[in-house]
């Protein structure tokens, strides 16, 4: 048995009707391949990037539980087939649950630490009108700086050098 975390992205509208209903199939399919649940919550609603399935949002569910290896990729095929169950990601955890859960919690407060310590950091202040640069004047002679390009002018992808280009070129 193997620490894992997942999450599942699944229909909004099936969500609001009957939620207890979502998440009992994600909670019966997880067990069917024999997984002992840890935690299986509502992580959050969101817009999604593309609609998917002909929904513009999704209902994400994330679940903590322990299974055998051999249990993923059947799960994997079978929520394929699921409507209600739009995407998954399931990720085999380095460390045991509980100890993942509590790094989790330290690394989120420490974000949250460094997001106030951004927020309260003071104002840098009027920084004024820069104003024009000017004119930045003669920039001299800048040398030879070597072929920019085709012979005719073109700087896309230069052309496979054939016999006739060499005669063209030599004349």
């Amino acid at each position: 048995m193997y620490p894992y975390e997942g999450m599942f992205l699944v229909d909004p509208t099936a969500h609001a009707a009957d939620p207890a209903a979502v998440e009992g199939s994600v909670r019966a399919l997880l067990e069917k391949h024999g997984a002992k649940i840890q935690q299986l919550e509502v992580w959050d609603e969101r817009k999604l990037a593309y609609e998917i399935q002909g929904q513009s949002r999704g209902v994400y569910l994330l679940g903590y539980f322990e299974m055998p290896g051999s249990g993923v990729d059947p799960m994997r095929r079978e929520i394929k087939i699921k409507e209600e169950i739009y995407r998954e990601l399931i990720i085999r955890l380095e460390t045991d649950i509980p100890t993942h859960l509590e790094r989790s919690a330290k690394y989120e407060e420490k974000m949250k630490q460094d997001a106030d310590t951004r927020r309260d950091r003071p104002d840098r202040g009027d920084r004024g009108d820069r104003g024009d640069r000017g004119d930045r004047g003669d920039r001299g002679d800048r040398g030879d700086r070597g072929r920019r390009g085709r012979e005719d002018g073109d700087r896309g992808a230069s052309a496979p050098v054939t016999e006739a280009t060499n005669t063209e070129a030599a004349s």
